[in-house]
């Protein structure tokens, strides 16, 4: 018997939480029983790729976010969905969710799940119209899943909704590799008598690059070796590295790229720092607590993504808070990470397991 195949909808599959967190369910998931494919709002080339072509997925790509233009986007979603005779759709971006829930319903698409990743819009343009598409998004949906209580409830309001952890490879973090540590802090010239903080995140307004930059001042004030590394990259990777001159930190701070190795560079790293505006659960948290790293966070960030020791809640408009806290903290590793990790539910196999169940069985009563 064929596997079921679920349409995931994406803006696109570069190397973000979000995606991230649906790769690393399609890894874990049985593909004999449930396949994945993928809908883009993006035609460009993508970190994932060549890994979800691999395991059999297929991919769309269509050009909305280029071109803004929506009647050309409107006629390519009815030719898809005509084509495409799919049962479940899994929405993971809701500021179109609008249009193509409703393009999907009207060619017979039986199932459409919505998933909210986040609890709050960026603080600017494209946010505010963010906010206004997303509140299309809940009256289309037949099932809902969140990240959070509180990212579920921001867009899905009293609808009902079920939290999924997010989850991740718990085998690949934990247990930092001491020679994976040595030859990335080589390669970053990084002494083994340094701290090293680490950041993992595209470069937006949301992720806080420019605050996580003063905070670092702060840090290396009191401590010159310190050094910081920046994961990712985005719109805002050039500001943040003319800031970082600015500062006079240019020796000080690794502008690291877009990275596959990433459980390598938790294991480089003495801590984990994440000064964002807000987030829903980020999937670099639970890798960085699974990595058993000490992790300072910003205030503003849900407390229920904290699972494991050593996660410390800061003040976003106090730099000097945050490094007198990270300068205090003996920086070592929680030994009791692995188990915290799957205790908390974050192996992807329990999601995946959840998932696939799920897919199944509504798969089910939409075919009796």
């Amino acid at each position: 018997m064929a596997p079921i195949r679920v349409l995931q909808v994406m803006p696109a599959m570069d190397a973000g939480g979000m995606e991230t967190f649906v790769m690393n369910v399609y890894r874990a998931i049985d593909r004999t029983q449930v396949q994945f494919d993928f809908l883009y709002h993006y035609d460009k080339p993508c970190f994932y790729d060549e890994e979800i072509r691999s395991l059999g997925g297929q991919i769309t790509k269509l050009t909305v976010r280029q071109d803004n233009n929506i009647p050309r986007y409107l006629h390519q979603l009815d030719r898809f969905f005509a084509g495409h005779p799919y049962r479940i759709l899994h929405g993971h971006y809701s500021g179109f969710g609008m249009f193509y829930n409703r393009a999907a319903r009207r060619r017979g698409v039986p199932v459409r799940v919505g998933h909210s990743h986040n609890t709050a819009y960026e603080p600017n343009l494209v946010g505010t119209l963010d906010r206004m598409m997303s509140s299309r998004f809940n009256h289309l949906l037949t099932d809902r899943f969140a990240c959070s209580r509180k990212a579920g409830q921001m867009l899905f309001g009293k609808s009902p909704f079920t939290v999924l952890p997010n989850g991740i490879q718990v085998d690949r973090f934990a247990n930092p590799d001491p020679a994976a540590r040595a030859k990335i802090r080589a390669a970053w010239q990084v002494p083994e008598s340094a701290r090293l903080l680490g950041h993992v995140g595209r470069f937006s307004e949301q992720k806080n690059h420019l605050g996580l930059l003063d905070i670092f001042a702060a840090i290396h004030a009191r401590d010159p070796q310190a050094r910081l590394v920046l994961i990712g990259t985005g719109a805002l990777e050039q500001q943040a590295r003319e800031k970082t001159a600015a500062l006079g930190l240019a020796d000080r701070v690794i502008f690291a790229g877009v990275r596959s190795d990433t459980a390598d560079c938790y294991a480089a790293m003495d801590a984990f720092v994440l000064p964002s505006l807000f987030e829903g659960l980020p999937v670099v948290l639970v890798e960085a607590q699974t990595a058993g790293l000490p992790c300072f966070v910003s205030d503003t960030v849900d407390r229920d993504a904290a699972f494991a020791d050593g996660v410390q809640f800061l003040p976003l408009q106090d730099p000097a808070a945050w490094a007198e806290a990270i300068c205090a903290s003996p920086l070592t590793r929680n030994p009791k990470a692995r188990q915290q990790a799957e205790d908390a539910g974050y192996d992807v196999r329990t999601s995946a397991r959840i998932l696939q169940q799920f897919y199944i069985k509504r798969y089910a009563e939409v075919n009796p």
